[in-house]
């Protein structure tokens, strides 16, 4: 935002809004050192946050391998009251998307995890953030869900939830899903 600022030669305040202390510490720290009085450091939960000023643009980057595991969607949606009615989000929009997958390789490293306070087989019902490397896709790709901001729908309703079915025509072993998306 600085630098297009910058090379359109406008003027512009950014406030950066971070609900993770740990993280106000490095933001603090960069504000001192890179942005000075062109960024405030907000401590603050984006959706609780009431500025004097509506913003032009909110960006995000909340965005999780899967798009919305960040809470995204109701991040977003919880601020579309701070920018103004001309303002953009960014992101705009994304998608999910999720295929069934077969890889020998995932299924064994999962197999190795173990954890004494866990059931075993809790490993197997956990989300992995991997390079899908290895993989045999079992079926088309197909979309999860979409998200669109600002949100218009007169009630915003953040629970989902989706049915999807795949014609796998190969005799196979279903390891799992690869889960991605597009923005």
């Amino acid at each position: 935002s600085l630098n297009a600022a910058k090379l359109s030669d406008r003027n512009v305040h950014v406030y950066a809004v971070e609900k993770n202390p740990n993280a106000v510490v490095t933001l603090l720290a960069q504000k001192e050192d890179m942005w000075g009085d062109k960024v405030t450091v907000i401590s603050s939960d984006m959706r609780q946050w009431n500025p004097e000023e509506k913003a032009d643009i909110i960006v995000s980057e909340l965005l999780g391998s899967f798009g919305d595991n960040e809470l995204s969607p109701e991040c977003l949606d919880g601020v579309q009251h701070l920018l103004k009615e001309t303002g953009i989000s960014i992101p705009q929009s994304y998608t999910s998307y999720i295929s069934p997958m077969q890889s020998s390789k995932l299924h064994n490293d999962v197999n190795e995890c173990t954890d004494k306070n866990k059931h075993p087989l809790a490993h197997y019902e956990t989300p992995y953030v991997v390079n899908l490397q290895n993989i045999y896709t079992l079926a088309p790709t197909q979309s999860l869900f979409t998200f669109i901001h600002p949100n218009l729908d007169e009630v915003i309703d953040n629970r989902r939830s989706e049915k999807l079915n795949f014609e796998i025509k190969k005799n196979c072993i279903l390891h799992g899903f690869a889960g991605f998306f597009s923005c």
